[in-house]
């Protein structure tokens, strides 16, 4: 009972003042790196145990409702999560949880043309129990990470990890336990996935059930969802089709080789996609938070102490890719590998992860004061124009290598637009307190 009092104060406290506000802050980085992490390797294991057990035939099935499922949910991302997480750090806690039903309704109506969409791609790919399985995994997925996301919003990292590790490490052991008996198709497996993010999401209903209480105004609750978060939906759906189209340029330009050596190459940067992801999970509740009881400028020193303190955590490894990145690329692929002798175009990437890093941060900073993300929008769209209009004729004479530097230009230019934009964003705050 102690422990469970404890877990729920921290889901409902207000966040420390003074010195020992950066200590709890910390504390709290450091259960959301290690939540990610949790995140990170269940989906790992579970994509190494597909692509073992299954033929190549079936994992390139789950490999594409996949991806069509990751796409498709940068919708509830950008328009749910995204207002509900910034709201609610905001919030002291006792009124937040009309907002929390809100999110899970809106969630739920959200789904259903993306589940329409979903099964109707299974159907012409494979066949209507695909489509079914999937819908179920992708209505579950989502209400478990507004769930999810709403724990984060109240900075309870060490919650939301005991429960990521139901849905992410459980999936993974489910996984294994069916390609050890033998049973695992893609249908299986997605119903596994839907199934242990049933489970998290009403383990996670439970810790917020305290706060779970409040008339909840579908309507207006729908339209403040809206206005809060179409403009971020707009940079994020740039940002995937950004992600996307850098591997099949390569691969329509150059060929199947070329695409693999930049999967190769990615595939070292991977490590700090734990990192790099928890900065997101972690930076916008806080700053929101922050921004709502202390002011501007107190958040961006959160900001700016946060992403320091994680670049400094990806340091040791962007100096090995920088330095050593052939004896990395033969311990992981073999010495007599073709992919040991991009050592070339893993430094470039390492670099442009540099700028990446920095320009992602910031514009967390911005989105999670609600500045601005109109011109984000517009920063994104014009760093995609960038990006596609370089991207080709460098892709063609260079291959890997110069799809890296189509990519590290458009991220020097987010870079450098979203630090004129935070500039701008701390000018008129300083004239707002002036006048």
């Amino acid at each position: 009972m102690e422990a469970n009092t404890r877990i729920l104060g921290t889901i409902q406290g207000a966040l420390p003042k003074g010195r020992s506000s950066g200590h709890a802050l910390n504390y709290q980085g450091f259960w959301a790196i290690a939540d990610q992490g949790v995140v990170s390797l269940g989906n790992f294991l579970t994509t190494i145990i597909l692509a073992r057990a299954l033929t190549p035939a079936a994992y390139g099935l789950w490999s594409v409702i996949f991806g069509l499922i990751l796409f498709l949910n940068v919708l509830p991302a950008s328009l749910i999560i995204y207002p509900l997480t910034v709201r609610l750090a905001a919030r002291d806690g006792v009124s937040d949880g009309s907002l929390v039903k809100a999110g899970l309704a809106l969630t739920a109506l959200l789904a259903a043309p993306q589940i329409l969409i979903l099964f109707t791609a299974s159907v012409l790919v494979a066949h209507t129990g695909l489509g079914a399985a999937a819908g179920f995994c992708l209505l579950a997925w989502q209400l478990q990470e507004t769930t999810r996301r709403s724990l984060m919003a109240r900075l309870a990292f060490g919650t939301a990890l005991c429960t990521d590790a139901i849905s992410y490490l459980g999936q993974a052991a489910a996984v294994w336990l069916c390609a050890r008996e033998g049973q695992l198709s893609p249908e299986i497996a997605f119903v596994v996935v839907g199934v242990t993010c049933a489970l998290a999401g009403i383990a996670q209903l439970w810790f917020l059930r305290a706060a779970c209480h409040g008339r909840t105004k579908l309507r207006e609750h729908a339209r403040m969802f809206w206005g809060t978060g179409r403009w971020v939906l707009g940079s994020n759906v740039l940002a995937n089709l950004n992600i996307q189209a850098g591997p099949w340029a390569i691969f329509l330009f150059r060929g199947a080789a070329d695409a693999a050596g930049f999967q190769a190459v990615a595939n070292l940067i991977g490590v700090s996609h734990p990192i790099m992801l928890s900065l997101g999970n972690f930076l916008i509740p806080a700053v929101a938070r922050v921004r709502a009881r202390q002011g501007l400028w107190a958040a961006r020193r959160v900001a700016l102490s946060q992403s320091t303190q994680a670049a400094l955590l990806l340091l040791p490894l962007t100096l090995l890719l920088l330095f050593i990145p052939r004896p990395l690329l033969g311990l992981l692929y073999g010495a007599g590998s073709p992919y040991a002798g991009l050592d070339g175009p893993l430094r470039l990437l390492a670099l442009t992860y540099v700028l990446s890093f920095w320009a992602m941060a910031i514009r967390y900073f911005l989105i999670a004061v609600e500045s601005k993300n109109q011109a984000q929008f517009l920063i994104e769209l014009c760093g995609s124009v960038l990006f596609i209009v370089t991207l080709i004729p460098l892709t063609l004479r260079w291959g890997v290598a110069g799809a890296i530097v189509a990519t590290g230009l458009s991220q020097a230019a987010k870079l450098a637009s979203n630090l004129i934009l935070m500039r701008q964003v701390g000018v008129q705050d300083s004239r707002r307190i002036d006048r």
